[in-house]
């Protein structure tokens, strides 16, 4: 039975984690329905609970999350905050492309990155134990790179105020506006903070001059170009460009619809176009800081293979692997 609904098999078994009294009220909202399981919200309390049993404990926020002013509700805002969040990423400026954020956010102090198979949601995202975890569903590179930030906006804007897991579905990331305020706010922060003003406008000069363009507008050779640099989908680089007054108000769907439509999709289009590949973005299946704790625990005995595997939702390969490039 916990093969065939993925549930991790110590639910099946009674019992709980030493974390389980104070993570249960970080979900108490979170996907119930008629007192059945969601899968996702059992798999991420499970591992919350054993990723907060084996790490070390925390007493305070990390210092960069507490550092950064989340004053303000607006796009300027996210804008400020995003800028401000790059200052504590190594080794980047401020105008660079963020294809490595996965690594980067995961080597963050008390950051922990883990991923959604078979989930309905994009992503999740939550504060516990002073860490603080975030969650993305294998999707498309760019969906999943622009889901990170999505949620990396939750959690230094809305996390510390709001003492519980928040689960995107589909529907609440990348809508920009339809949805919430809240989580307009954080595709805001995460358009920002993925394509940085300066280094978009740049970018767009240097392709003009690279490919010999003269015409002052922006066309969507340009918006491709943009995309697979800074590693977002078309539609999210459109309306980047949009909400800089790059491109008229409201041009961003109507243009990702007619790619579509005639097309078959952006990526065909950029294809025909002769725009270079996107580079890969490659997604941990856990951040550094818990594989190692995770590698130490099993070198020392502490819990088995089977263990691990359960509660992170890891495949036995996954593990060796962990230990292997920690060995």
């Amino acid at each position: 039975m916990s093969r065939g609904l993925r549930l991790p098999m110590h639910i099946f078994a009674g019992g709980k984690d030493r974390n389980s009294g104070d993570i249960d009220l970080l979900f108490r909202d979170a996907g119930r329905s008629d007192q059945t399981f969601d899968v996702t919200v059992e798999k991420v309390k499970t591992f919350v609970s054993a990723a907060l049993e084996i790490l070390p404990q925390r007493t305070t926020l990390p210092n960069w999350l507490l550092d950064i002013d989340c004053s303000g509700a607006d796009y300027t805002a996210a804008d400020r905050i995003a800028k401000d969040f790059r200052e504590n990423l190594p080794s980047i400026g401020p105008d660079d492309p963020l294809t490595e954020l996965p690594e980067l956010i995961g080597s963050l102090e008390g950051v922990v990155l883990g991923r959604l198979n078979f989930s309905k949601y994009e992503g999740v995202s939550l504060i516990a134990g002073n860490y603080c975890f975030i969650f993305v569903s294998p999707r498309f590179e760019a969906r999943m790179l622009f889901t990170l930030g999505h949620e990396i906006g939750h959690i230094i804007c809305h996390h510390r105020n709001e003492n519980k897991a928040i689960f995107d579905s589909p529907k609440s990331v990348g809508t920009f506006g339809r949805y919430s305020i809240r989580e307009s706010f954080a595709d805001a922060f995460s358009s920002c903070l993925i394509l940085p003003d300066m280094g978009l406008a740049k970018s767009i000069i240097e392709f003009k001059r690279f490919y010999e363009i003269e015409d002052e507008d922006i066309s969507d050779f340009e918006i491709s170009l943009l995309s697979h640099f800074y590693g977002v989908s078309f539609q999210v680089a459109a309306r980047r460009c949009e909400d800089l007054e790059l491109i008229p108000r409201g041009s961003s769907h109507l243009i990702t619809d007619m790619i579509t439509k005639r097309f078959g999709s952006p990526e065909k289009r950029a294809k025909e176009l002769g725009v270079p590949p996107r580079k890969k973005i490659d997604f941990p299946v856990i951040s550094a800081s818990l594989a190692e704790a995770i590698v130490e625990k099993l070198d020392n005995g502490s819990f088995s293979i089977g263990w691990a595997s359960d509660r992170f939702g890891l495949s036995i390969g996954e593990i060796f692997s962990l230990h292997a490039k920690r060995s």
